[in-house]
C-alpha cells in the first residue's frame, strides 16, 4: 500500500465519505508517537497533544521508536512527563527501539507506567559530540566540560528513575549498552513487558 494512503481510511456515514488521518485519530484517543528523531520540533509537537490530553483527563499512551536525538529537546520531555504524571496517567511503552535520548525518556515515567514490547531494544550511552570538536584549545576543553556535566545530569536522572546508584549508571552509559526487554527490566529502565498495546 502506497505510505500516503497507509495514513488515512476512508469512513462513511450519513454525510457521505471522508477520509480520516489516522495520526489525528489516534492522538484523540490520547495514542501519541514519538518515531522520530528527538529534536525541538519533535518535542514540541509531543508535549503540546500531552497538555491537551492531560487538560480533558484522557489518559496518555507515549509509543517510542526512536534512535535518540537531542539532549535538552529530551528533557523537555521528561520533565513534562514527571509534571503532567503527577495529575494524570502516562503510560510510556517502547515499541521497537528506544536509544540513547529516547531511553532515557522512557525510563523517566512512573513507576508501574513504563512498558517494553518482547522484542524492542533498548540502549543507553554518554552524550554525545553533535558536530566535530575544534577550534581552540580553550573551545575544546568547553565542548568536553559541557559533555562530562551533561553525562553526570544523565546520570543521575537515570540513577533516580532506574534504582540503581550513579556510579552504576556511568559505568553502564560509558560503551554503547544495547539491552533487550528482560535486560532493560532488570537494569530498571521499565517496570514490565506491554501485555497490551
Amino acid at each position: 500500500m502506497d505510505q500516503s494512503t497507509s495514513r488515512f481510511i476512508i469512513k462513511e456515514d450519513a454525510q457521505g465519505i471522508h477520509e480520516l488521518n489516522v495520526s489525528s485519530i489516534l492522538a484523540a484517543e490520547g495514542k501519541l508517537f514519538l518515531t522520530d528523531t528527538i529534536d525541538t520540533e519533535s518535542v514540541t509537537h509531543t508535549i503540546r497533544n500531552m497538555m491537551y490530553l492531560s487538560s480533558i483527563n484522557v489518559p496518555i499512551k507515549l509509543y517510542i521508536d526512536s534512535t535518540g536525538g537531542e539532549v535538552r529537546a529530551g528533557l523537555a520531555l521528561v520533565d513534562a512527563i514527571e509534571m503532567l504524571g503527577e495529575t494524570g496517567t502516562i503510560d510510556i511503552i517502547c515499541i521497537g527501539k528506544a536509544y540513547s535520548m529516547a531511553a532515557v525518556i522512557l525510563a523517566a515515567g512512573k513507576k508501574g507506567h513504563r512498558f517494553v514490547l518482547p522484542h524492542a531494544e533498548v540502549m543507553i550511552h554518554e552524550p554525545l559530540i553533535s558536530q566535530g570538536a575544534g577550534g581552540s584549545a580553550s573551545s575544546v576543553k568547553s565542548i568536553a566540560d559541557s559533555l562530562m556535566s551533561t553525562r553526570d545530569l544523565l546520570s543521575k536522572l537515570l540513577s533516580r528513575h532506574t534504582g540503581k546508584t550513579v556510579e552504576e549508571v556511568t559505568k553502564a552509559l560509558s560503551f554503547d549498552n544495547f539491552m533487550n526487554a528482560q535486560e532493560a527490566i532488570e537494569f530498571g529502565l521499565v517496570d514490565e513487558v506491554a501485555k497490551e498495546l
